[in-house]
């Protein structure tokens, strides 16, 4: 089947009545421009335009519960295919971005500061796991050519109860093999984008361990397709726009003699505390 003829059966797909009407208990008024945003969606993407229309809406409508932008270049949540063997059909899956989980993670109210982020080789010095003490060179600027020692991520919360992990690149390697057949296989965000699916993982890992966590931010951990392992599928997964540098713009700086989580860009006050306030990304 031709992308033409895949655009046209997802179009009759979105816009037929039963379709409409669901949608319209969902989201409201904004059925039209949520069918609209996915068709675009899916216009843009070839492997996920094969994926089956029903199991794109549910993907997405995953999103809209938890009041998640799904346009891929945000970066808050991602509508993904893959391949799934066992019925020999594309099926696509809600993907939580790194975005999104930082999102979910403010709403908690519980959460004053949060960050996560590569260390590279010439900057990291050690970590203690029993005292959580990470040393490393502050001001470190990174030679052209230089690799990541490993991911650290860090939160606190508003009682003062904090946590830091430190997680070496051979770890993240070993996590992303074991949930991620689309690192194994050499594509997908794993490979494109391996700074933000490290940092993503290592943050998603201190949260959803030692974080109080509100049932929307279990919900969307577990339907997270990301750390999915489909033993019998093949996961194709959508690349989030984020690039690097993107990334750590959405990130805090570490002082190093402090321990302190410094300067967020566009979720801090001027005074360097954490900005709770939330706005809805839809909204906007």
């Amino acid at each position: 089947m031709t992308t033409n003829q895949l655009m046209t059966q997802h179009s009759n797909f979105f816009k037929s009545e039963a379709v409409q009407h669901r949608l319209q208990e969902v989201v409201g008024k904004r059925s039209n421009q949520f069918a609209t945003t996915m068709l675009s969606i899916l216009r843009e993407n070839d492997m996920l335009a094969k994926a089956d229309s029903s199991s794109v809406m549910t993907a997405a409508l995953k999103a809209v519960s938890l009041n998640l932008p799904i346009e891929p270049s945000l970066g808050f949540a991602y509508v993904v295919p893959f391949n799934n063997r066992k019925k020999r059909i594309v099926e696509a899956q809600f993907q939580l971005g790194y975005k999104g989980l930082i999102q979910l993670a403010m709403r908690s109210g519980q959460i004053t500061k949060l960050n996560a982020g590569p260390i590279y080789e010439g900057q990291f010095k050690s970590f203690d796991e029993i005292t959580e003490e990470l040393d490393y060179i502050k001001g470190y600027k990174k030679s052209e050519k230089e690799g990541v020692a490993g991911y650290f991520a860090y939160f606190r919360l508003s009682n003062g109860f904090e946590k830091r992990i430190f997680w070496t690149l051979a770890q993240v390697k070993e996590h992303a093999t074991r949930y991620s057949q689309s690192y194994k296989l050499g594509y997908g965000p794993w490979v494109d984008n391996f700074d933000a699916m490290a940092s993503k993982t290592v943050l998603k890992s201190i949260l959803s361990t030692y974080a109080p966590l509100s049932t929307e931010m279990q919900e969307a951990m577990s339907a997270d397709n990301d750390d999915l392992n489909y033993s019998s599928s093949e996961i194709k997964d959508a690349e989030p726009v984020n690039t690097d540098q993107q990334l750590l713009d959405d990130l805090m700086n570490v002082d190093t003699e402090t321990g302190e989580i410094l300067d967020e860009p566009s979720e801090l006050k001027k005074n360097g505390e954490l900005d709770l306030k939330y706005e809805d990304p839809n909204a906007r």
